[in-house]
Protein backbone atom coordinates (compact mmCIF):
# COMPACT_ATOMS: atom_id res chain seq x y z
CA UNK A 1 0.00 0.00 0.00
CA UNK A 2 2.67 2.26 0.92
CA UNK A 3 4.24 1.41 -2.27
CA UNK A 4 1.58 2.12 -4.47
CA UNK A 5 1.02 6.01 -2.72
CA UNK A 6 4.47 6.50 -3.33
CA UNK A 7 4.27 5.36 -7.15
CA UNK A 8 0.83 8.05 -7.34
CA UNK A 9 2.93 11.06 -5.41
CA UNK A 10 6.09 10.62 -7.93
CA UNK A 11 3.18 10.93 -10.44
CA UNK A 12 2.05 13.87 -9.96
CA UNK A 13 5.41 15.34 -9.08
CA UNK A 14 6.06 14.05 -12.68
CA UNK A 15 2.75 15.69 -14.11
CA UNK A 16 3.40 18.58 -12.14
CA UNK A 17 7.22 19.46 -13.47
CA UNK A 18 5.79 18.31 -17.35
CA UNK A 19 2.96 21.07 -17.01
CA UNK A 20 5.68 23.68 -15.70
CA UNK A 21 8.33 23.00 -18.26
CA UNK A 22 5.39 23.29 -21.22
CA UNK A 23 4.56 26.69 -19.68
CA UNK A 24 7.67 28.07 -18.89
CA UNK A 25 9.09 27.50 -22.19
CA UNK A 26 5.81 28.64 -23.85
CA UNK A 27 5.02 31.80 -21.97
CA UNK A 28 8.13 32.31 -19.76
CA UNK A 29 8.66 32.04 -16.05
CA UNK A 30 7.18 35.57 -14.66
CA UNK A 31 3.69 35.10 -17.46
CA UNK A 32 3.30 31.38 -15.65
CA UNK A 33 1.73 31.31 -12.22
CA UNK A 34 0.97 28.47 -10.10
CA UNK A 35 -2.09 28.50 -10.71
CA UNK A 36 -1.84 28.01 -14.18
CA UNK A 37 -0.08 24.84 -13.75
CA UNK A 38 -2.79 23.24 -11.48
CA UNK A 39 -5.23 23.81 -14.12
CA UNK A 40 -3.45 22.16 -16.52
CA UNK A 41 -2.52 19.24 -14.52
CA UNK A 42 -6.33 19.12 -13.24
CA UNK A 43 -5.61 19.60 -9.46
CA UNK A 44 -5.95 22.10 -6.12
CA UNK A 45 -2.71 24.58 -5.26
CA UNK A 46 -2.55 22.75 -2.09
CA UNK A 47 -1.39 19.56 -4.02
CA UNK A 48 1.02 21.54 -5.84
CA UNK A 49 2.75 22.82 -2.54
CA UNK A 50 2.63 19.12 -0.94
CA UNK A 51 5.68 18.76 -3.78
CA UNK A 52 7.00 22.23 -4.32
CA UNK A 53 7.53 24.95 -1.75
CA UNK A 54 6.93 27.80 -4.67
CA UNK A 55 7.42 28.23 -8.46
CA UNK A 56 10.74 29.25 -7.43
CA UNK A 57 11.43 26.04 -5.98
CA UNK A 58 9.90 23.48 -8.78
CA UNK A 59 11.90 25.72 -11.67
CA UNK A 60 15.40 25.55 -8.95
CA UNK A 61 14.59 21.60 -9.20
CA UNK A 62 14.02 21.45 -12.76
CA UNK A 63 17.10 22.86 -13.77
CA UNK A 64 19.41 21.68 -11.05
CA UNK A 65 18.31 17.94 -11.58
CA UNK A 66 18.30 17.81 -15.09
CA UNK A 67 21.48 19.57 -15.91
CA UNK A 68 23.23 17.93 -12.95
CA UNK A 69 22.36 14.64 -14.50
CA UNK A 70 23.46 15.56 -17.90
CA UNK A 71 26.60 16.96 -17.25
CA UNK A 72 27.87 14.00 -15.00
CA UNK A 73 27.21 11.81 -17.86
CA UNK A 74 28.94 13.64 -20.93
CA UNK A 75 31.97 14.15 -18.30
CA UNK A 76 32.13 10.25 -17.66
CA UNK A 77 32.22 9.56 -21.20
CA UNK A 78 34.98 11.59 -21.49
CA UNK A 79 37.27 10.09 -18.95
CA UNK A 80 38.14 6.92 -20.60
CA UNK A 81 39.17 8.70 -24.23
CA UNK A 82 42.31 7.72 -25.73
CA UNK A 83 43.41 11.07 -26.56
CA UNK A 84 46.26 10.50 -28.71
CA UNK A 85 44.56 8.09 -31.31
CA UNK A 86 42.22 10.59 -33.75
CA UNK A 87 39.64 8.27 -34.23
CA UNK A 88 38.70 7.77 -30.58
CA UNK A 89 38.60 11.48 -30.43
CA UNK A 90 36.21 11.55 -32.74
CA UNK A 91 34.13 8.14 -31.36
CA UNK A 92 34.36 9.69 -28.08
CA UNK A 93 32.72 13.13 -29.39
CA UNK A 94 29.97 11.11 -30.73
CA UNK A 95 29.10 9.61 -27.65
CA UNK A 96 29.16 12.98 -26.25
CA UNK A 97 26.95 14.50 -28.67
CA UNK A 98 24.74 11.70 -28.88
CA UNK A 99 24.03 11.33 -25.20
CA UNK A 100 23.09 15.46 -25.44
CA UNK A 101 20.72 15.52 -28.01
CA UNK A 102 19.25 12.01 -26.32
CA UNK A 103 18.38 14.32 -23.67
CA UNK A 104 17.53 17.53 -25.82
CA UNK A 105 15.22 15.16 -28.19
CA UNK A 106 12.94 13.59 -25.07
CA UNK A 107 13.50 17.12 -23.51
CA UNK A 108 12.62 20.10 -25.93
CA UNK A 109 10.47 21.95 -23.70
CA UNK A 110 12.94 21.86 -20.66
CA UNK A 111 15.63 23.31 -22.62
CA UNK A 112 14.41 25.49 -24.60
CA UNK A 113 13.07 26.83 -20.80
CA UNK A 114 16.61 26.49 -19.76
CA UNK A 115 17.99 28.91 -22.13
CA UNK A 116 15.30 31.21 -22.36
CA UNK A 117 14.42 30.83 -18.21
CA UNK A 118 18.24 31.64 -17.87
CA UNK A 119 16.99 35.25 -18.24
CA UNK A 120 15.33 37.69 -15.94
CA UNK A 121 14.04 34.96 -13.40
CA UNK A 122 16.32 36.52 -10.77
CA UNK A 123 19.57 36.56 -9.56
CA UNK A 124 19.82 33.25 -7.65
CA UNK A 125 18.29 31.69 -10.53
CA UNK A 126 19.98 33.07 -13.12
CA UNK A 127 23.19 31.93 -11.26
CA UNK A 128 21.92 28.49 -10.86
CA UNK A 129 21.18 27.61 -14.77
CA UNK A 130 24.21 29.11 -15.84
CA UNK A 131 26.42 27.71 -13.17
CA UNK A 132 25.64 25.04 -14.69
CA UNK A 133 26.69 25.59 -18.15
CA UNK A 134 29.97 27.17 -16.35
CA UNK A 135 30.51 24.21 -15.22
CA UNK A 136 30.27 22.30 -18.49
CA UNK A 137 32.89 24.44 -20.19
CA UNK A 138 35.15 24.18 -16.88
CA UNK A 139 34.92 20.32 -17.48
CA UNK A 140 36.19 20.94 -21.02
CA UNK A 141 38.56 23.11 -19.63
CA UNK A 142 40.36 20.71 -16.67
CA UNK A 143 40.32 18.08 -19.68
CA UNK A 144 42.46 20.35 -22.30
CA UNK A 145 44.36 20.99 -19.24
CA UNK A 146 45.01 17.65 -18.45
CA UNK A 147 45.87 16.87 -22.17
CA UNK A 148 48.25 19.60 -22.41
CA UNK A 149 49.97 17.88 -19.67
CA UNK A 150 50.13 14.71 -21.88
CA UNK A 151 51.70 16.55 -24.06
CA UNK A 152 49.25 16.62 -26.89
CA UNK A 153 48.29 19.93 -27.66
CA UNK A 154 49.82 23.84 -26.67
CA UNK A 155 49.66 27.14 -26.14
CA UNK A 156 45.58 27.41 -25.58
CA UNK A 157 44.12 28.85 -22.83
CA UNK A 158 42.14 25.77 -21.36
CA UNK A 159 39.10 27.81 -19.62
CA UNK A 160 38.60 29.68 -22.84
CA UNK A 161 38.62 26.72 -24.80
CA UNK A 162 35.61 25.36 -22.79
CA UNK A 163 33.72 28.72 -23.02
CA UNK A 164 34.22 28.26 -26.84
CA UNK A 165 32.89 25.11 -27.13
CA UNK A 166 30.07 25.42 -24.85
CA UNK A 167 28.70 28.56 -26.22
CA UNK A 168 29.39 27.49 -29.63
CA UNK A 169 26.94 23.80 -28.56
CA UNK A 170 23.99 25.89 -27.23
CA UNK A 171 23.47 28.32 -29.72
CA UNK A 172 23.88 25.05 -31.98
CA UNK A 173 21.31 23.72 -30.22
CA UNK A 174 19.02 26.67 -29.85
CA UNK A 175 18.62 27.06 -33.75
CA UNK A 176 18.18 23.00 -33.86
CA UNK A 177 15.38 23.30 -31.56
CA UNK A 178 13.84 26.94 -33.02
CA UNK A 179 14.45 27.35 -36.67
CA UNK A 180 15.19 23.31 -37.45
CA UNK A 181 17.27 24.34 -39.91
CA UNK A 182 19.46 21.21 -39.64
CA UNK A 183 18.63 17.77 -38.96
CA UNK A 184 20.22 16.12 -35.83
CA UNK A 185 22.32 14.40 -37.61
CA UNK A 186 23.80 17.40 -39.39
CA UNK A 187 24.01 19.26 -36.36
CA UNK A 188 26.21 16.53 -34.24
CA UNK A 189 28.16 15.76 -37.45
CA UNK A 190 29.17 19.79 -37.98
CA UNK A 191 29.59 20.21 -34.01
CA UNK A 192 32.47 17.03 -34.16
CA UNK A 193 34.40 18.86 -37.11
CA UNK A 194 33.99 21.92 -35.49
CA UNK A 195 35.16 21.12 -32.03
CA UNK A 196 38.18 18.41 -33.64
CA UNK A 197 39.29 21.47 -35.44
CA UNK A 198 39.78 23.75 -32.73
CA UNK A 199 41.49 21.01 -30.63
CA UNK A 200 43.60 20.06 -33.83
CA UNK A 201 44.67 23.50 -34.39
CA UNK A 202 46.80 23.02 -31.30
CA UNK A 203 48.55 20.00 -31.42
CA UNK A 204 51.75 19.50 -30.49
CA UNK A 205 54.11 17.89 -32.88
CA UNK A 206 54.18 14.99 -31.68
CA UNK A 207 50.06 15.25 -31.62
CA UNK A 208 50.01 15.96 -35.11
CA UNK A 209 52.50 12.51 -35.87
CA UNK A 210 50.03 10.60 -33.77
CA UNK A 211 47.23 12.77 -35.93
CA UNK A 212 48.89 11.61 -39.12
CA UNK A 213 49.30 8.00 -38.25
CA UNK A 214 45.75 7.74 -37.36
CA UNK A 215 44.68 9.32 -40.69
CA UNK A 216 46.61 7.09 -42.82
CA UNK A 217 45.23 3.88 -40.56
CA UNK A 218 41.92 4.97 -41.43
CA UNK A 219 42.35 5.83 -45.06
CA UNK A 220 43.74 1.76 -45.34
Amino acid sequence: MARGSERRKEETRERIISAACELFSKYGYHNTQVMDIVKIVGMSAGTFYNHFHDKKDLYRQLTLESLESLRINVKKMREPVDIWNPSARSQTLQEMFDAIFDYIDSNPQQFIMLLRGGFGVDEELDGNVWSYFLGFAEDAGEDVQRWMGEGVIEGIDPMFFGHACVGMCIQAIHSYLIEKRNTREEVIANLIKMVLAMFEAYLTEEGRRALEAGNIQTTL
